[in-house]
């Protein structure tokens, strides 16, 4: 009896591991026999007997039946011998054995992975997202539909880690498919979510993250909100704070990069060029946040997808619209209001509208009229105490409004259809009439521009994206000014009058194809065609006396029609430890100087490890519509075209190297740069002294080359609830000219060799923190050096002076909570220049009031004009999304 218990025993120990071996699915041993047996339902036996996962259609298999004899097999070989002449294969994915139809000799052939990346929540796809093969080191991009193809697998099954900027990077398994298969769709989510047989990699929310090309930074429109910006939608606001962009000029209508003029960045947003970008005179952007879905931007070195600008693009990518369900967001703040609302139109389409109004007209705030008189510097509000909500006539009465819209369709898994549309426009009307100085001045400027646009993903290989832009800038701007000057010491009085008018009516019409041709896992092949005509009318006048004396009277009225057309090339090969090789490039013609001129451009990325980069770029720019600076005037600008005569075609090269080392919560990136440009313009009022000892301010047009080079070096952490950077830069820009400083290279108006940036975002529980202290040596400006017979003094050199050093402090609280079931409300406090430093951000000059007067007197004849930077300002805001 023992023999038998402990034989019992040990059978009954055998059975128990032998199920436990099945269970956990580790070497599962099949014995049985089949005699004309339904094939659903062996693997219903399968499933339930052996405990070996299984997917498959019973429909499907219902005919088919099978007779063989197993013994002690592996469930492999068992899956291959009733599949056998079936017309059905097995794939393991995750554990699980998947039965599907089989296609002829595709063990033997090289195949793809077609996918496409898509917002769980909101079902958008996901541009730019990166598709990591996992244990290869090699990987590709979604383009700008989310498409991404994996090309020359051989095995069955691969796995990826996919990630975007503002999402949970997971890891999954999906299998290859043939040519006439839908894409597989991975989805991300913004929020912690597990799904079945996918792994969260990390779940870190940034607000900036390194691209794929040298020079690129990635923002996370979610996250802007964040930063403590005068407006809480304010998507370009970021980019101030980034190594390479100017943060010391407290204006988006001036964003510097990389020490280029504004008018040298591509602003293109879902395929139309926006050419004026701000709200009240710079203070902030126009461009919400709220209806963007991804922004990028290229400080220089782009390839050859880029063109029609010298110095860097910023890429704007517009929602296409919630496809599952309706969201609406109110917001709001002491400067205007805001709504959105997205949501689907039936199965295969979606849209979204976003728009806000200032309430500027009709309530003004200490923090509107703080920043009124800050950016609208030339123009001298006597009366600080006027009433919030009253009609005082001689109040500014000023409002701004912008709105983003967009229908997008889906007809099938391959084609993707939309129009978006963008309008942003700022009024003043302001009359100060009842005391000197006597002020009137009528201002309507603005941008808006509608895109068209069919995408296709044909196959594994070829995609297409086919848009039309088209998009108007005007400006009609008017001031007169009458002031009554009193001389010190004298009772009498000079009446000065100043009355100038500019007028832009500005049509840019873009006509862009760009293809990718997928020839293998190594070598994508990209090429386009681009054609723009730009329809330009403008005028400018600007009058100026003292007592009857005219020191200027300048009239300018000219059009410009433009037409530009190109075709461009680019080849991009990758393979482990190089990332990318791009070589391209562009031809162009343009009609007003009929010449061709190519741009080759080239860009390597190497990766000696998973961790570091190593980044190079190089080539050559023209930009064939450009801006002209006029200064001393509130519109400071207006738009003309290359014709090779009057105003020549800019050219710029581009020289970039780098290195940058990354981790999962640190990133440092360095990049050195040499930006060489020529056929710059901008007038300057020269002043002349007449044959008849009088003087007179006369404008003129200069052209210049400059020479810009410096350091950009970011360090970035980032853990669970923070996010922090520094930006720092060293960097010098020259310019240089046959006119100016006796041709002698000089220090350009933005040069200065240190900026510091130190940033953090912070979030405990629902409140979230942030801080942005931001640090700039001093800047040059142009101290006139005159002789007593008024003649320039031999020591003289332009630019010489330097202004004082900039610095300011900028913090943001804010409190979040649900409401309802889905519903969320923030509000929250932000506080612009914390400690009130009285920054100096320029100091043009021009003649006096009154120069003949001073001159007999033995005074200077020349005045400086300092331009503030904004005061202490606070906003209040709230934000409410259901």
């Amino acid at each position: 009896m023992g023999k038998k218990k402990l034989l019992t025993y040990f059978l009954l120990l055998s059975l128990l591991l032998s199920f436990h071996m099945v269970s956990v699915g580790q070497d599962v041993r099949i014995s049985e026999k089949y005699n004309q047996k339904p094939l659903t339902e062996i693997l219903s036996q399968l499933t339930e007997k052996y405990n070996v996962k299984l997917a498959y259609d019973p429909v499907a298999l219902s005919e088919l039946k099978y007779t063989g004899k197993f013994s002690n097999d592996k469930i492999e070989k068992v899956l291959k011998a009733v599949l056998k002449n079936s017309g059905f294969e097995y794939v393991k994915i995750n554990q699980v054995y998947v039965v599907k139809k089989s296609v002829a000799k595709i063990e033997k052939k090289s195949s793809f992975i077609q996918g496409i990346v898509r917002d769980r929540i909101s079902g958008e796809a996901l541009p730019y997202a990166s598709v990591k093969v996992v244990n290869d080191n090699t990987g590709t991009v979604t383009n700008t539909d989310g498409f991404f193809t994996i090309q020359n697998m051989t095995d069955d099954s691969v796995s990826i880690e996919v990630s975007f900027l503002g999402f949970n990077p997971i890891k999954t398994k999906i299998a290859r498919i043939d040519n006439s298969g839908s894409p597989v769709v991975v989805e991300l989510d913004p929020k912690l979510f597990v799904i079945s047989d996918v792994e969260v990699v990390k779940s870190i929310s940034k607000l900036l993250a390194l691209g794929n090309n040298p020079g690129e930074i990635v923002l996370n429109t979610r996250k802007v909100g964040e930063t403590p910006s005068l407006s809480g939608i304010d998507v370009l606001a970021p980019l101030q704070l980034l190594p390479g962009v100017d943060g010391t000029t407290e204006s988006l209508s001036g964003l510097l990069v990389r020490h280029s003029p504004p008018d040298k960045n591509l602003i293109s947003y879902d395929g139309f060029t926006i050419y004026h970008i701000n709200h009240l005179f710079g203070a902030f952007s126009s461009l919400n946040s709220k209806a963007i879905k991804d922004v990028r931007l290229y400080r220089g070195g782009f390839d050859a997808r880029w063109g029609g600008r010298a110095s860097s693009v910023v890429e704007i990518t517009g929602k296409t619209g919630n496809e599952k369900k309706f969201v609406v967001d109110v917001g709001s703040d002491q400067l205007a209001g805001d709504i959105t609302v997205e949501g689907p139109i039936g199965k295969k389409s979606s849209f979204i509208l976003s728009a806000r109004r200032a309430y500027t007209d009709y309530y003004r705030s200490p923090q509107f009229l703080n920043i009124f008189e800050s950016a609208a510097n030339d123009i001298k509000i006597l009366n600080k105490s006027f009433t919030v909500f009253g009609t005082d006539p001689s109040a500014p009465s000023y409002m701004f409004y912008d709105a983003n819209a967009k229908y997008s369709l889906k007809p099938n898994s391959k084609d993707v259809i939309s129009v978006s549309a963008y309008v942003g426009k700022d009024r003043l009307n302001y009359a100060q009439l009842l005391s000197s100085p006597f002020v009137k001045e009528l201002s309507d400027w603005g941008n808006s521009g509608i895109g068209t646009r069919w995408a296709r993903q044909w196959n594994g290989k070829f995609y297409h994206n086919l848009t039309f832009g088209l998009s108007n800038f005007s400006s009609d701007f008017a001031l007169y000014d009458s002031t009554l000057s009193k001389r010190s010491a004298q009772l009498f009085a000079d009446t000065v009058i100043r009355d100038y008018k500019t007028s832009t009516n500005l049509v840019d019409y873009t006509l862009n194809l760009n293809t990718q041709f997928t020839l293998s896992k190594e070598f994508l092949l990209e090429f386009g065609l681009h054609a723009n005509i730009v329809d330009d009318n403008l005028f400018e006048k600007y009058f100026r006396s003292t007592n009857g004396y005219v020191f200027i009277d300048t009239m300018r009225q000219s059009s410009f029609y433009s037409q530009l057309k190109t075709g461009w090339l680019q080849l991009t090969y990758k393979t482990k430890g190089l990332k990318s090789l791009k070589i391209g490039g562009r031809l162009s013609h343009h009609n007003l100087t009929d010449k061709y001129y190519f741009e080759p451009r080239v860009q390597m990325v190497l990766s000696p490890t998973e961790k570091l980069d190593l980044k190079f770029s190089a080539g050559l720019y023209n930009q064939f519509i450009n801006r002209i600076y006029l200064y001393s005037t509130s519109v400071k600008y207006l738009w003309v075209a290359s014709d090779g005569v009057n105003f020549p075609v800019v050219k710029s090269k581009h020289f970039i190297s780098g290195i940058s080392y990354e981790t999962k919560n640190f990133t440092i990136d360095i990049e050195g740069y040499v930006k060489e440009t020529s056929g710059l313009s901008f007038v300057q009022n020269k002043i002349v002294r007449t044959t008849n000892n009088r003087f007179v301010e006369r404008s003129k047009l200069y052209l210049l080359d400059s020479r810009a080079l410096g350091v950009d070096l970011l360090l970035k952490k980032t853990a669970d609830q923070f996010e922090g950077w520094l930006a720092y830069s060293y960097s010098k820009s020259f310019n240089q000219s046959s006119s100016l400083n006796g041709g002698d290279e000089y220090y350009a108006l933005d040069d200065h060799l240190h900026e510091l940036k130190a940033v953090t975002l912070y979030r405990y529980k629902r409140w979230r923190l942030s801080s942005a202290w931001i640090y700039g040596s001093p800047k040059p400006w142009d101290e006139i050096i005159l002789l007593p017979n008024l003649t320039i003094s031999p020591d003289y050199e332009k630019n010489s002076s330097r202004l004082t050093p900039y610095h300011r402090l900028d913090v943001g609280i804010s409190y979040s909570a649900q409401i309802f079931s889905e519903g969320m409300v923030e509000f929250g406090l932000k506080v612009f220049n914390l400690y009130n430093r009285n920054n100096i951000l320029a100091r043009p000059y021009s003649l006096t009031d009154t120069p003949i007067s001073d001159y007999l007197q033995g005074k200077s004849i020349i005045s400086y004009n300092d331009i503030y930077g904004l005061g202490r300002t606070p906003t209040i805001f709230f934000n409410i999304r259901f």
